[in-house]
Formats: structure tokens, sequence, C-alpha cells
């Protein structure tokens, strides 16, 4: 009876590991082709890019530039 118990847990076991690495398989498989899919499809219609705007808009006159450096000189001396 022992023997009959053994034998139907290690055939679980197997049973179970079994389509536990069958579905990992497929898994790896359907990743792999949706890769390819989204490969295909960036190929098609490309992701537009976003418009980066400078953080610091550009200065036309020094004046202004000049003027914040020395108040931060004064800031940072006191």
């Amino acid at each position: 009876m022992d023997s009959n118990l053994f034998a139907k847990s290690v055939e679980l076991m197997v049973v179970g590991m079994g389509m536990t690495f069958s579905f990992l398989i497929l898994l790896v498989f359907m990743l792999n082709v949706l890769k390819g899919l989204v490969s295909v499809l960036n190929k098609i219609a490309p992701e537009k890019k976003a418009e980066t705007k400078p953080i610091i808009p550009a200065v036309q006159d020094d004046t202004k530039l000049k003027i914040a450096i020395a108040l931060a000189a004064i800031k940072a001396a006191k």
C-alpha cells in the first residue's frame, strides 16, 4: 500500500512539474513572438518622439545672465 501511494505521489509530482515546464516554454515562445510583432509594428508606425524643451531658455542678451550670476555669487558669499 505504501509503495502504491509513493508511486502515485511521484507520478503527480512529475505531471505537475511537466505542466509547469510546458507553460514556461510556451511563455518564452509567446514572448519571442510578441517581440517580433512589436518590432514589425515599430517599423510600420514608429513612435513619435516628444519635443524636448530646454530647461533654461536661450538668452539673447547676456545682461540678464550676468545679473543672475552676480546675484548668485553675492548670495553665496554671505
